[in-house]
């Protein structure tokens, strides 16, 4: 995981409801070395995160807007990995999603913040479209977004995805805020309260080997951009799981789902 210092010991995050899942697995080995210390890939630049120059506020067209709340500036500055952060304020998380057919669900997730007067984005995406078919190559015309829908778990109806960017991957999880919900079949939610979501993430251990641009990570079985979690595939669990490389990222709540999803009534 790329990180330009330990700033502080990370708070340990009690794990959410992953009883009666399989542990997750991924299939890269090359994060760690033999000892199992963390491998440290070069740091790089982004020639893209600075965005909206001369902006403090983000300003998003469409979806669903809410303040975000961070673990700590440690675990920030392990997501942000090109720079190091001063003091960063005014995160916020953008949900804009629609039906990619089939109950799933792909788009954009973006999150943003500022730090030192300049406006930064990351924007994390999940296609829209099917898999190129190529022989030999795994999950062939599958939906690019198959792993992001609605299901109901433990009586709640609660949303898991995945998303990406060239530098890693996120997992969104949104349960409702008030511990209720209707409990509906999966595909568009029915909802009677507003949500809360939770942010996962995982960084690449390399920004420099070549990419399949025709599968996403999710798709990816082996090396450095495999983001794969089988928590988050099976849908037995809302978290992603520290065995395939996530952590907590922060929270945030009163989602306008309707809006986040692009749902008309």
């Amino acid at each position: 995981m790329r990180t330009f210092k330990q700033l502080t010991a990370l708070l340990a995050i009690t794990a959410l409801f992953t009883m009666g899942c399989a542990k997750s697995k991924s299939g890269s080995d090359n994060t760690v070395n033999g000892n199992g210390t963390p491998i440290a890939p070069p740091i790089i630049i982004d020639p893209t995160a600075p965005t909206n120059p001369g902006t403090t506020t983000p300003t998003f067209s469409s979806g669903s807007t809410s303040a975000f709340s961070p673990v700590s500036l440690a675990v920030m500055n392990t997501y942000v990995a090109t720079h190091p952060l001063n003091n960063p304020s005014n995160f916020k998380i953008n949900i804009n999603l629609a039906s990619a057919g089939s109950g799933r669900y792909g788009g954009q997730v973006t999150i943003s913040y500022l730090d030192n007067g300049i406006q930064y984005d990351g924007v994390f995406k999940s296609g829209m479209g099917k898999n190129q078919s190529f022989a030999g190559m795994y999950d062939n015309g599958r939906l690019e977004s198959d792993y992001n829908y609605w299901f109901n778990f433990e009586k709640q109806l609660v949303f898991t995805g995945f998303f990406e960017d060239q530098y890693g991957a996120i997992t969104i999880t949104l349960v409702p805020k008030n511990g209720t919900s209707t409990v509906g079949n999966d595909g568009e939610p029915i909802l009677t309260g507003p949500y809360k979501g939770y942010v996962y993430f995982k960084n690449f251990t390399t920004t420099f080997a070549p990419h399949s641009p025709y599968r996403s990570c999710w798709f990816t079985y082996y090396g450095p951009y495999d983001c794969r979690s089988n928590v988050i595939q099976t849908k037995c669990g809302l978290n992603p799981g520290a065995e395939a490389g996530y952590q907590l990222l922060g929270t945030f709540d009163s989602v306008d789902i309707n809006k986040a999803f692009n749902i008309t009534n």
